[in-house]
C-alpha cells in the first residue's frame, strides 16, 4: 500500500484532502473480528468460569469494545480539507469545521514518548490547540523510509499549496 492510499490522498485541484487514520482501518477490522470472537468464548466459559472471573472478564471486554468503537467512530474518519479557492482548512468528522486559514497555520513535529508525528496549528497558539496530520513514526528505519514518503507525497504538496517554504532533501 503506497502513502497516498494510506493517507487516503486527493489532490482534486480546487482543494486537497486527506485522512491520517485511514490505514489504522484495517487493524481496526481484526480487533472487531477479536471482539466479536470473544463473545461466544465468554459465553462457554460462563458455568466453567466462577462469578467474579466471568465479570472481570466481561468488564474487560466490554471496555475493550468501548474504546474500539471510540477510535472507529471519533478518530479514523477524520478528514483534514485544505480548499484552495477559499484558502480555508477544514476538519472533517460528521460536520465541516473550519479550523483555520492558510496564513495562519503553522507545522512543527511533537514529540511524544518515543514517537513523534507531524501537527498543524495556528500560529499563535500552535501548542495548545493542533492537529495530528501524520501516523506515529519511531525513528526506525523503516519508520524513517513512511516517514520521508509521507513528507514527499502528502506534507510537501500541502506546503506547496500553503506556500510555506520548504528545506527539502536535496
Amino acid at each position: 500500500m503506497n502513502t497516498k492510499d494510506r493517507y487516503k490522498f486527493e489532490d482534486n485541484g480546487s482543494e486537497i484532502s486527506f485522512m491520517p487514520d485511514y490505514n489504522f482501518l484495517r487493524t481496526l477490522r481484526w480487533w472487531l473480528g477479536a471482539g466479536i470472537l470473544a463473545i461466544p468464548v465468554l459465553y462457554y466459559f460462563r458455568n466453567i468460569l466462577s462469578e467474579n472471573a466471568f465479570t472481570i472478564a466481561s468488564v474487560i471486554w466490554i471496555i475493550y469494545m468501548v474504546y474500539f468503537l471510540w477510535d472507529l467512530i471519533f478518530k479514523v474518519p477524520v478528514k483534514y480539507i485544505f480548499d484552495k479557492r477559499e484558502k480555508i482548512i477544514y476538519r472533517k468528522l460528521f460536520f465541516t469545521k473550519n479550523i483555520m486559514n492558510f496564513d495562519e497555520m503553522t507545522y512543527f513535529i511533537n514529540d511524544e514518548s518515543g514517537g513523534y508525528y507531524y501537527v498543524i496549528g495556528k500560529k499563535r497558539n500552535q501548542f495548545v490547540k493542533n492537529y495530528r496530520i501524520s501516523s506515529y513514526f519511531s525513528g526506525s528505519k523503516s519508520s524513517r523510509i513512511k516517514e520521508d514518503e509521507f513528507l514527499e507525497n502528502i506534507l510537501y504538496p500541502v506546503l506547496d499549496v500553503l506556500d510555506i517554504p520548504i528545506n527539502r532533501p536535496q
